[in-house]
């Protein structure tokens, strides 16, 4: 796959309007009866995400995925701004910009002037478990869906390329065997606050597949340690990994995010 063709990912951090008054409880009922109505634009989809544990605990964040490069230029540009194309979309959606006019009386949106970094895609493990779909469902007479996602910012290490980790990670993540349920993905900021920096972003099917190996921070059940020996390649990638980079997880910054909301999709 081109890179170009290769899914884009933005993070905006979101925060509540204390000032007013506002709670989680008022914004978090908000945006599962009405925000979720907020269209995204063709190719997006969006998710808000509630820090559940790590270093942004019970803080928000928006989650924008883009199928492509070319979808999301189309309607935001390099600073993180609105198109001509975007404005277009909003002008012929006007019930969901007056949702959007709502959601910030209780919070930050996930736009300018917010902290935000937008990703692309360096690699992702294709033979993973976990379904395609929705990161967060709630529709009459289907599975409820609240899965996990976690940021875990990388650093490289001192003269290491950044082309020498890339060609890495892409000539090596056939060799990663996830947890069941669970998807690695390597992200490389593009712009943004990130900008030239790596993340990897784990999205797990539910806090119970999270808990199922990793019930706290860096704490392993036996299930995950038997996972581990299971599966000694992957285990000499990340050995291989750390040569080069921090790797996912403590002493680096991450959190595990809940999704509790994300568009409707048609």
């Amino acid at each position: 796959m081109k890179e170009y063709d290769q899914p884009v990912f933005s993070l905006h951090y979101v925060g509540l309007n204390l000032k007013k008054g506002v709670t989680a409880e008022h914004f978090e009922q908000f945006v599962q009866t009405r925000g979720v109505q907020i269209p995204a634009y063709p190719g997006w989809k969006w998710s808000l995400l509630k820090g559940l544990r790590g270093e942004r605990e019970n803080q928000y964040m928006m989650l924008y995925e883009a199928e492509s490069a070319q979808h999301y230029a189309r309607y935001v540009d390099a600073k993180g701004g609105k198109t001509a194309l975007a404005h277009a979309f909003w002008q012929d959606n006007p019930d969901g910009q007056a949702l959007i006019t709502e959601w910030k009386t209780w919070a930050t949106f996930g736009e300018l002037p917010t902290i935000f970094s937008y990703y692309s895609l360096l690699a992702e493990n294709r033979r993973s478990s976990l379904p395609a779909g929705p990161n967060y469902q709630a529709l009459p007479g289907q599975p409820a869906i609240q899965r996990v996602v976690g940021i875990h910012n990388l650093a490289l290490h001192q003269d290491v390329a950044a082309a020498t980790f890339d060609q890495f990670i892409v000539d090596n993540v056939h060799r990663i065997d996830d947890y069941p349920g669970w998807k690695f993905h390597m992200l490389k900021g593009e712009g943004g606050n990130r900008q030239d920096q790596y993340a990897v972003m784990l999205i797990i099917e539910s806090v119970a597949s999270l808990n199922a190996f990793h019930p706290e921070l860096d704490v392993s059940t036996p299930r995950a340690l038997a996972f581990v020996a299971e599966h000694q390649e992957s285990e000499r990638m990340y050995e291989e990994w750390r040569a080069l980079a921090s790797f996912s997880g403590a002493p680096q910054l991450y959190t595990d995010y809940i999704t509790i909301a994300g568009n409707v999709t048609a």
